[in-house]
């Protein structure tokens, strides 16, 4: 009994003994799996980030390689551009040389008739005879039509020469990217003057409606502003212009430094005492621009009170305008060689003495910030009621032939009309018939 007992709880012993070897080969078995598939996955993971390495190498040098076709297309293009810039210079040149040649030729057959009209003229005491007097007469006659006819041909220009100088209120001005020799809306000086007889005439007969408008109760006017670095022709600007125009109805004035009774006053009172008056053309030879370019510049006042006028200017420009007075701005824009050049041409001449002032070169060393304070002056006071316009003005020629073309389509903006006779016409020349 007790041997069966014995060998009963022996093998009860020999199978718990047996799950327990079994268990333990069962759990070596799964760690043998898992670490099989973490060695797998490892590797998976090794692999997927040689992948991704590849991959982001081959994204790189596909970068690098459109990168660097940008840049030669980019310097192609570029190359191309300064081809045909010097192309066009080249042809500017050309068109330019042609123009001096023609010019010339224009001087010496003047000269030639002058002098052949001194032969003619030189026979002392002695009379024609009344068919050398005949001929003598239609040969000036002839002369004379010819030049009307020259006259004639050279008809006005018929696009406006506005859209092509005017900035775009609000837009960001670059002024380095303005060609300061460039002529917009004319091929040559030579085409420029055969214009601008025309253009006098024009200018001479639209002057003459406003001033006449404004004795007939009309409120309309003009303003030019002429605004620039030194050298950059506002008083040849206003010699040549303003010297076609009647004096009756012309006010200019030249803005220098304030006086001290000036110096009592807000910056644009003197501006204001200044404006034109109904049927009057203002031209301003610089103007209230001053107190934020020079004043900017030289730290005459401080940034904040600077900003303050910027404002105040364009409400200024506003009443003008909603009063009936078109403002035309010209920035006349020239480059510092040209400014050099104009600089030493009155050094040489001693006659030009009295238009040079050191104070020139002491503003011409401070160009860049004189460029800076004239863009912010553009860009902030560029506005619709009194936008501005940027005259390339190293060709004294084209500055003339810009700013009077400007003058001619404000007037014609307004359009003018002479005010009817409050007088009966026809009672009158009898009265006059019969004095």
């Amino acid at each position: 009994m007790a041997q069966a007992k014995q060998e009963k709880k022996s093998a009860k012993t020999d199978k718990t003994k047996g799950a327990a070897k079994a268990k333990s080969k069962a759990t070596a078995d799964m760690t043998g799996v898992d670490k099989a598939a973490a060695k797998t996955a490892k590797l998976e993971a090794a692999r997927a980030e040689k992948a991704a390495k590849l991959e982001a190498a081959a994204a790189e040098k596909a970068a690098k390689a459109a990168a660097a076709e940008a840049a030669k297309t980019a310097k192609l293009e570029a190359a191309r551009a300064a081809k045909a810039e010097k192309a066009a210079k080249l042809e500017a040149a050309e068109a330019e040389k042609a123009a001096k040649a023609e010019a010339r030729k224009a001087k010496s057959e003047l000269k030639a008739a002058k002098s052949a009209a001194k032969s003619v003229l030189a026979a002392e005491d002695r009379e024609l005879e009344p068919e050398q007097a005949k001929k003598f007469v239609e040969e000036v006659a002839a002369e004379i039509l010819a030049a009307d006819a020259a006259i004639a041909e050279a008809a006005l220009p018929t696009s406006p020469l506005t859209e092509l100088l005017q900035l775009k209120p609000g837009a960001p001005v670059d002024l380095a990217a303005l060609d300061t020799r460039a002529t917009p809306g004319v091929q040559t000086r030579a085409q420029a003057e055969a214009e601008f007889a025309v253009l006098s005439a024009r200018l001479g007969e639209l002057q003459e409606r406003l001033y006449a408008s404004a004795v007939g109760g009309g409120t309309r006017r003009v303003l030019l502003v002429l605004q620039g670095m030194d050298t950059s022709g506002k008083g040849g600007t206003v010699r040549h212009v303003a010297g076609l125009l009647d004096p009756n109805g012309t006010r200019i004035k030249a803005f220098k430094a304030p006086a001290p009774e000036e110096l009592e006053h807000d910056f644009l009172w003197r501006i204001r005492n200044n404006a034109p008056e109904p049927g009057q053309v203002g031209i301003f030879d610089r103007s209230q621009y001053e107190d934020v370019l020079v004043a900017k510049v030289r730290k005459l006042a401080l940034p904040m009170h600077i900003g303050r006028r910027y404002n105040s200017i364009n409400r200024f420009e506003k009443i003008l305008a909603d009063e009936g007075c078109v403002v035309v701005k010209c920035f006349l824009h020239i480059s510092p060689e040209e400014q050099r050049e104009r600089l030493l041409a009155r050094l040489d001449d001693p006659a030009k003495h009295w238009k040079y002032n050191p104070a020139d070169v002491d503003d011409r060393l401070l160009w860049p910030d004189f460029q800076e304070a004239y863009r912010i002056a553009l860009e902030r006071c560029g506005t619709e009621a009194a936008p501005w316009h940027v005259i390339p003005a190293d060709r004294k020629w084209y500055r003339n032939y810009a700013v009077l073309r400007l003058l001619i389509e404000a007037l014609e903006s307004i359009d003018p009309q002479y005010p009817a006779g409050d007088f009966d016409v026809a009672g009158e020349r009898a009265r006059v018939l019969a004095s």
